[in-house]
């Protein structure tokens, strides 16, 4: 969520195909093995239906670089993604008279998930010509489909270096990346994120000069980025970083308890207003982009169930319907019971996952994890544990039909906020969460099929949501067309 927005790493024309290929490789067994903190210490867990029984076996790496093995989902989660992730592409060959070909062989090879899998990215080390950056490059657009700017478009460090901002969008667009806004307001002092100006206005209570110059930034940044930007977190952690709203409203919040005060932040005017204004500025410039909401400790905490809640209800009702409700999922693993407020463990199952995510889904909006890791707690046996917790927590929200997107924190030690990334040490060696990802993300749920037509020239294959190519040869000319499947499937014509 922090951590100095510095490293290094010269840009790069690494094409966006590598991933594909990644993927194309893992379905057949080719591929596998081979700071500043913002003061989260959000984590998960849930009161699901499965109890808390969770296989802890690890993946396994098969020999010679094949796909790591991730251990079996429970069958009703497994159930939940088939049901919610996959749909019939159907093809329908003929030759060139516009007859139906018979015992033809079509070829059906994903591209892309629909899904999003992403990760944040640290600007610097996009950007700065350094070689630690080179192996960052590479893995980024192999292993996801989108990208957040850790730090660099929060307000502060937005000032202070637009550019570096600009270039590390650009550099990810590049490589066909979709891009989410990272966030517009954001209340956590002493970690860069308040420009100066702002934070002698917060002290000094300087009500006006807060509304007009955070209702100026948002129309900056939103129209500055336009439809480069998917989606924007208007504002972060409304519920445990308020120090805009302490400039506005003073003694009138208990920065104690902030939930007894005569205003709550989380359920402020000058909340709603943000979002009002987001929404005013994408209306006015005709933009295509989301609005979206974020915070943490929904998963293994209690006390964040009504409030998050609230606030979520708050925006829609007196800002802006929001797009997305993010749950940042920063897992913890200590010793209390989880969904209590006293050291509760984050270690559940994806049962117990996408019972919380339930808590949440019922808004208007669609559900992402924004802020996945593993780093918190002190009772973590060992790194192929927290596999495990990326296990059960990415088959959840894979599971659960109001959950569109799953993104890391980061995903390399070198350049994580508390040096604890899922899936590399340091030094590049990969870490059990890797065989999880790649397993999961390019295997369980990656569709490479061929299947032969029928006596109507028709043939099916049940395949993950995204975008696909399908090939197949007829009167001896190969025949390639790029398809899209949805919810609804998806009927694709062969024919020279």
């Amino acid at each position: 969520m922090t951590g100095d927005e510095t490293g290094s790493g010269a840009g790069s024309d690494l094409s966006i195909g590598r991933r594909h290929l990644l993927g194309a490789l893992a379905a057949v067994g080719l591929a596998g093995c081979s700071g500043n903190g913002d003061g989260s210490d959000g984590s998960d867990g849930s009161d699901g239906s499965d109890g808390g029984n969770t296989d802890t076996s690890t993946p396994t790496p098969a020999e010679d670089g094949a796909a790591a093995t991730v251990a079996p989902a429970d069958p009703e989660i497994a159930d939940r993604i088939q049901e919610t992730r996959t749909a019939d592409l159907s093809v329908e060959v003929t030759d060139g008279d516009g007859n139906a070909v018979e015992g033809v062989e079509v070829d059906v090879a994903m591209q892309e998930h629909e899904f999003t899998f992403g990760t944040a990215v640290n600007a610097g080390t996009l950007i700065d010509e350094s070689s630690e950056g080179d192996n960052y490059r590479t893995y980024i657009p192999e292993l996801f489909n989108t990208a957040v700017m850790e730090n660099q478009m929060k307000w502060g460090f937005w000032e202070r270096d637009r550019q570096l901002a600009d270039d590390a969008v650009q550099w990810c667009l590049d490589q066909g990346l979709d891009m989410r806004g990272h966030v517009c307001i954001w209340g956590r002092e002493g970690v860069g994120a308040i420009p100066a100006d702002l934070q002698t206005a917060i002290e000094e209570r300087d009500a006006e000069a807060i509304r007009e110059q955070s209702m100026q930034h948002i129309e900056d940044i939103v129209t500055h980025y336009g439809d480069d930007i998917t989606e924007w977190e208007v504002v972060n952690e409304s519920m445990h970083a308020f120090q805009y709203q302490l400039g506005v409203y003073g003694d009138q919040i208990n920065q104690e308890e902030p939930w007894t005060g005569d205003v709550v932040p989380w359920t402020s005017d000058l909340l709603a207003e943000w979002y009002s204004q987001a929404q005013s500025v994408v209306d006015e410039n005709d933009l295509d982009v989301g609005l979206a909401v974020n915070d943490f400790n929904q998963f293994r905490y209690s006390y964040t169930d009504e409030r998050y809640q609230t606030e979520i209800d708050h925006i829609n009702e007196n800002g802006a319907q929001l797009d997305t409700v993010g749950l940042q999922g920063h897992v913890a693993a200590n010793t209390g019971d989880f969904n209590s407020n006293s050291s509760p463990d984050g270690r559940v199952s994806a049962s117990q996952v996408a019972a919380e995510i339930d808590k949440f889904a019922d808004h208007g909006a669609n559900v992402k994890i924004t802020e996945f890791d593993t780093y918190g707690g002190d009772d973590w046996a060992d790194d192929e544990e927290r596999a495990v917790a990326l296990r059960e927590y990415l088959r959840g929200a894979f599971a659960h039909s109001g959950v569109d997107g799953f993104l890391v924190w980061g995903f390399w030690d070198g350049r994580h906020w508390r040096d604890e990334a899922p899936l590399f040490y340091e030094d590049w060696e990969k870490k059990p969460a890797y065989d999880v990802w790649t397993g999961l993300v390019f295997d369980e749920w990656w569709t490479e099929e061929t299947a032969t037509t029928d006596g109507d020239g028709s043939a099916t294959v049940t395949g993950f949501k995204g975008e696909y190519e399908v090939t197949a040869t007829v009167d001896g000319d190969d025949v390639t067309q790029t398809v899209t499947l949805s919810e609804d499937g998806t009927t694709v014509e062969l024919s020279p």
